[in-house]
């Protein structure tokens, strides 16, 4: 074994400790990446998830905020109907008075509607009182006869 054959197996070893370190290290750098992909993957299916629930969650409020309003409405309904049977101990002909309320009311707006329409000359006037008393007959219309519509359908 004579000096080069020394300075040789120095010179290999050495290379092939230096090609096993840096093979080493990229392995490393590797791994590092990949853990880095796959957690850059974790988060973008945790903020889909997120964002799906938010999602959901806001449905949810919809669906809570309609069901609210359909109890408002139903309480409000009710209540005016057991407004109009809480006459308490009346005569016939007071409860049956209190009963044509609505209705008169209703047929009142009619009434005024058509004297309205026919009576004013002014095609302007004609058509801001018209807007407002039409207004005020369809929802008296629809109110009066779509409650009594809906409180059968119960």
């Amino acid at each position: 074994m004579g000096i080069f054959d020394f300075l040789t197996s120095i010179l290999t070893g050495g290379a092939t400790g230096l090609l096993g370190m840096i093979f080493t290290a990229v392995s490393r750098w590797a791994e590092a990446r990949q853990r880095m992909a796959e957690r850059a993957q974790d988060y973008e299916h945790e903020l889909a998830l997120q964002q799906l629930a938010m999602q959901t969650r806001g449905m949810e409020l919809e669906s809570e905020q309609a069901i609210a309003d359909i109890e408002a409405t139903q309480a409000m309904r009710t209540g005016s109907y057991d407004h109009d049977r809480g006459y308490g101990r009346a005569s016939q002909w007071v409860v049956n008075i209190l009963r044509l309320v609505r209705p008169m009311l209703t047929l009142g707006l009619i009434v005024l509607t058509g004297l309205i329409f026919f009576s004013l000359d002014n095609a302007s006037q004609r058509q801001d009182v018209i807007e407002m008393v039409s207004y005020a007959t369809t929802a008296a219309i629809v109110w009066w006869f779509g409650a009594r519509e809906m409180e059968r359908r119960k």
